[in-house]
């Protein structure tokens, strides 16, 4: 009974196995459905690749280009300085620029610091030459050896003596014309720039004379550019007679500053000084000497008197409010010629014009009082 029974089934899986295999194969849903997750799954790995790509070869590439880039940067950190505009960058390969592209921020920020105020010399320190006077020179063709103005010769090597510039005397030469200074008490470096030229700054006052702050002690001399100046030796300076100020007030012009000429309007170097003093007060003579001219210009020098004394000097007195005394007549040292006035011009206050020259060159009357 037993064998029928497994024999029995034995013969019904053969009959199924005949009838459809329904064992041996899948269903068409079954394979359909395996192949549609295939396919989805491809589709996730292409979208994957495609936005979030894992290419060995781009890694490589972009860990390169990252490498270049840290090292570009670590160079621009590291570089000691930038490289002139005319220089050229041997990875760009790139042209010599024009001369208008040549200045960078760089070059702009330093050109405005280092700004200064217009000179009609070099800014640098002014430098001095040895000059030993030969048989047969003299102030005139020194300076003309030199391309210098006589007076710069002058009043460099302060001298108030043009006779006693004798062969033998060794005279200081500048490289450029210019006028002596003293400074006075209340002096500043850019006081005294304004006195001479309204473009002459205070920095290149400072730098012209190599001095290291703008601390001015009174009596210090300072080289002045471009008219006549400075010395820090005495020679030839001693004069066969003395000066004295020919009237009480106050300084307003020095020798060589820029002054409006009363007659002509036009403006130049003052050949002498202004003092500006109080009315009617007196005006004397500076030193002994002679009466050689006196006179009125209605515009320019108004009342004038020229006296002449020895050693070849000429004393000059201009806008006098009037004049005591004629020509021909002597005079001592200090006695009275005149009155300070505003005569031959359109001064408000009573301003006195004093010179002194010496064989036809004009001196500074402030060396000499």
């Amino acid at each position: 009974m037993a064998k029928d029974n497994y024999d029995d089934m034995m013969d019904r899986s053969k009959k199924r196995s005949s009838r459809g295999g329904t064992y041996d194969r899948p269903s068409r849903g079954l394979v359909w459905t395996i192949a549609l997750g295939i396919a989805i799954c491809i589709v996730v790995i292409i979208v994957w690749y495609q936005f979030f790509p894992n290419n060995p070869e781009r890694g490589e590439a972009s860990a390169l280009a990252t490498e270049a880039i840290a090292k570009k940067v670590e160079q621009v950190a590291d570089a000691p300085e930038v490289l002139p505009p005319t220089a050229i960058n041997v990875d760009q390969k790139a042209p010599t620029p024009n001369a208008s592209d040549t200045v960078g921020p760089d070059n702009q920020a330093r050109s405005l610091s280092d700004t200064k105020p217009m000179s009609a010399t070099s800014s640098k320190t002014v430098q001095y030459a040895q000059h030993a006077v030969a048989e047969g020179e003299d102030l005139n063709s020194i300076a003309a050896l030199y391309s210098l103005k006589t007076q710069t010769l002058i009043s460099v090597n302060q001298i108030r003596n043009v006779q006693a510039v004798k062969p033998g005397i060794s005279l200081e030469i500048p490289d450029r014309d210019g006028q002596l200074y003293t400074v006075r008490e209340g002096d500043m470096l850019s006081t005294i720039a304004r006195k001479y030229s309204p473009n002459l700054g205070w920095k290149t006052l400072q730098e012209l004379n190599g001095l290291k702050s703008e601390n001015l002690s009174v009596g210090q001399r300072l080289f002045i550019p471009d008219t006549s100046s400075q010395s820090l030796i005495q020679m030839t300076d001693t004069s066969p007679i003395q000066f004295q100020k020919p009237a009480q007030g106050s300084i307003v012009a020095l020798f060589g500053q820029p002054h409006t000429n009363p007659a002509t309007g036009v403006r130049e170097s003052l050949n002498g000084i202004l003092i500006e003093g109080s009315p009617g007060s007196a005006v004397v003579a500076s030193a002994a000497g002679n009466v050689v001219s006196a006179g009125n210009e209605v515009k320019g020098r108004g009342k004038f008197v020229e006296l002449s004394h020895e050693g070849g000097y000429r004393s000059t007195y201009t806008h006098l409010e009037n004049v005591e005394v004629k020509i021909g007549m002597t005079l001592s040292k200090g006695e009275v010629i005149g009155s300070i006035g505003t005569s031959g011009t359109s001064y408000d206050k009573p301003t006195l014009f004093f010179s002194i020259e010496q064989s036809g060159i004009a001196l500074d009357p402030s060396q000499f009082f």
